[in-house]
């Protein structure tokens, strides 16, 4: 089975990717088998895949081996789809490795230009894993914990335009739901009524990443 690799990643903590990343793998774990791997040694998704009473719904997390690399492939064998949560700046080379088994990967910011600048050097992992082999990885910044109403402004412009990707036409909004959904133990879709506009935001994009 060849299972497309979703890679969330951003070298610079704080940025919500392990969120992201529970809630991406749990909506297309409602059309497809889906993996999730904790590449990151502070191991979030292992504390909330062990939270409160086992849920149905949710991704199958990868982690019986102590390497990243050997979860990776064991999901791979067994799922359409594979979300990885990838490591901070201090495993770089391990997020460049990772990267090279990724057929995506997207980097989510905070919607202030100092987060955007300092994703810089997540941009130059992306380039140097696609100059190491893997020249066919996507890559997009995903705009996330984003303001209602707020417009970005012309520094904001600048620093997306200084890192050379493109933004994910989809962002995310600053909402109670992800953090009361990692509390609980699930995800935005467990939470009936509570969670809806979470949900139509992560559905808008997976619909981005999964279209040809």
């Amino acid at each position: 089975m060849a299972a497309h690799v979703i890679a969330l990643a951003n070298l610079k903590g704080g940025c919500g990717k392990t969120t992201l990343s529970i809630n991406l793998a749990s909506g297309l774990a409602r059309r497809a088998e889906v993996g999730l791997i904790d590449a990151d040694p502070q191991g979030a998704l292992r504390h909330w895949s062990g939270w409160g009473e086992a849920k149905s719904g949710l991704p199958r997390l990868f982690d019986d081996h102590d390497d990243a690399h050997a979860n990776l492939a064991a999901a791979r064998e067994h799922c359409d789809f594979v979300i990885v949560d990838c490591p901070p700046s201090l495993d770089m080379n391990v997020t460049i490795e990772l990267l090279l088994h990724s057929h995506q990967v997207l980097i989510p910011v905070l919607p202030s230009p100092l987060d955007l600048w300092a994703s810089a050097d997540t941009v130059k992992a992306v380039n140097q894993a696609r100059e190491n082999g893997n020249q066919s990885l996507s890559a997009a910044l995903l705009l996330n914990q984003t303001e209602p109403r707020s417009a970005m402004t012309r520094a904001m412009q600048n620093a997306v335009a200084g890192l050379g990707l493109p933004v994910l036409p989809a962002a995310v909004r600053r909402r109670a739901a992800y953090r009361t959904a990692v509390v609980e133990g699930v995800s935005v879709y467990q939470l009936g009524g509570r969670g809806r506009a979470a949900v139509d935001e992560i559905e808008n994009i997976i619909d981005e990443v999964t279209s040809p």
